[in-house]
């Protein structure tokens, strides 16, 4: 693609609300100038209102196709535990075509939904019965080729899962697809490297799984290694079970622990972090890290709630995650993040900032906070940043006769996907007028994995 200019009618950026913006990409869709009070001629014109895309910092595809298969309790206290279960089974079923079939057609529903970058949690690594494949990447290269096929730029996450918990030596037979030892998981990460598409819409990072699933030892390993320098997500301090196993083993608590042992540092996605002590919190913040958040998620497994109030008060970044994809909505996730606060608080706009409202607030942090998680230069519209773009409808009639500053409260608040028009990743458009150029053959596919799977 050649350079290329886009005019907006209006555009959010980094300092609020503009109109008339233009804004001129590289061959690499890479914005290079943003100019305001500009005029449309020369240009292609965008005539709703303009966003930088949400990246998507932590998200397991493949839990999609667990949609209604874990509302009946399946135990007399049904808990994240129990919901694993169901997991579990669903994770031994995928070969890798339909794995890619899957996530092709839950990458489309992101972008759909607003997202324009996907960290992909990837711990589905070996066949069925636990075998290495021929190509120890097979399953990573998958999760590759879904995303572009729909156009979804991703950071490719794979997982270190090394046992089952923290007293337990192996991984369970359930978790076979899951395991490596820590020279298996290095081979990996090189394979996966040197898979990459070569363009800016494709990275890489590590994730070790969590504390109860990567012992110390192979923990401080990995970072021995020699590594270059690449996000590093982990899941911790989602449950309070975990918590509590955590300070049994090791006497600290999982962030705790973190902080004293590892180089936490702005590289890092602290996913969930929903249990913290105001201690970890303050250090935390300080380190630069991201915390990943998963609102719908969290609700729907009954975590808790992170903090987010005092977060924010110190200055803590954090990304968005549709994680299981039980839903896949930026506005959702935004809104439920706010609602958290209010039902805590009984106040209303806690979360807002300055002279934002809180969708606004929650809007711009969680792109910017997403971006850094997974590496890629997006999360706003800035010159060196990708032209990753959402637009929402003018036409739509609840945002008829709105100004600017109320267009993400109304989408957040009283909105869904329905409001947004197009979305455009690298200064190419995705979506255009609510739908994917390949949706058609995409969703045929993916309702065969469905028939195939729910029959087994």
């Amino acid at each position: 693609m050649n350079e290329h200019s886009l005019f907006c009618r209006y555009a959010l950026l980094p300092e609020g609300w503009a109109e008339n913006v233009r804004i001129r990409t590289d061959a690499e869709g890479v914005t290079v100038d943003v100019e305001k009070d500009s005029k449309a001629s020369g240009s292609e014109q965008v005539h709703g209102f303009v966003l930088p895309g949400m990246p998507n910092l932590h998200s397991h595809g493949f839990q999609y196709l667990m949609a209604g298969l874990t509302g009946p309790s399946t135990a007399a206290n049904d808990h994240f535990w129990s919901w694993r279960k169901t997991m579990y089974r669903l994770a031994g079923l995928l070969s890798p075509e339909q794995y890619e079939d899957c996530l092709a057609w839950v990458y489309l529903n992101m972008l759909r939904a607003g997202y324009t970058g996907c960290a992909e949690f990837h711990y589905l690594h070996h066949a069925p019965d636990g075998r290495p494949y021929a190509n120890r990447a097979e399953m990573s290269l998958r999760v590759l080729a879904a995303a572009r096929r729909v156009g979804m730029p991703l950071t490719l996450l794979p997982v270190l899962y090394c046992r089952s918990g923290f007293t337990s030596p192996d991984c369970a037979p359930e978790q076979r697809r899951f395991c490596h030892d820590l020279d298996d998981y290095l081979a990996l990460l090189e394979a996966c490297q040197s898979e990459l598409s070569g363009d800016n819409t494709q990275a890489l990072g590590m994730a070790p799984h969590s504390l109860r699933a990567v012992p110390d030892h192979a923990l401080k390993a990995l970072f021995r290694s020699g590594l270059r320098p690449m996000p590093v997500h982990i899941h911790i301090a989602e449950q309070t079970g975990e918590v509590e196993q955590c300070v049994e083993h090791t006497g600290a608590r999982p962030v705790e622990w973190l902080l004293e042992q590892m180089p936490v540092d702005a590289s890092w996605c602290l996913v969930h972090a929903t249990h913290l002590s105001n201690q970890e919190r303050s250090r935390a913040a300080s380190t630069g890290a991201t915390i990943g958040l998963c609102p719908s998620t969290e609700a729907d497994l009954g975590d808790g709630m992170f903090a987010m109030e005092p977060w924010l008060a110190m200055g803590g970044r954090f990304g968005l995650g549709s994680d299981s994809n039980t839903r896949v909505s930026v506005a959702e996730e935004i809104r439920l993040l706010e609602y958290e606060a209010r039902l805590v608080s009984r106040r209303r706009n806690v979360l807002a900032q300055g002279r934002c409202s809180s969708a606004e607030t929650l809007y711009g942090r969680a792109a910017s906070g997403g971006a850094r998680a997974l590496g890629q230069a997006t999360g706003s519209i800035d010159p060196g940043r990708r032209a990753d773009l959402v637009e929402l409808d003018m036409a739509h009639p609840l945002l008829g006769g709105l100004n600017p500053e109320q267009v993400l409260d109304a989408w957040v608040f009283a909105g869904s996907e329905d409001m947004i028009r197009s979305v455009w990743v690298a200064a190419r458009p995705v979506i255009q007028s609510g739908r994917h150029l390949d949706e058609a053959i995409l969703e045929r596919r993916f309702r065969a994995v469905v028939r195939e799977v729910r029959q087994r």
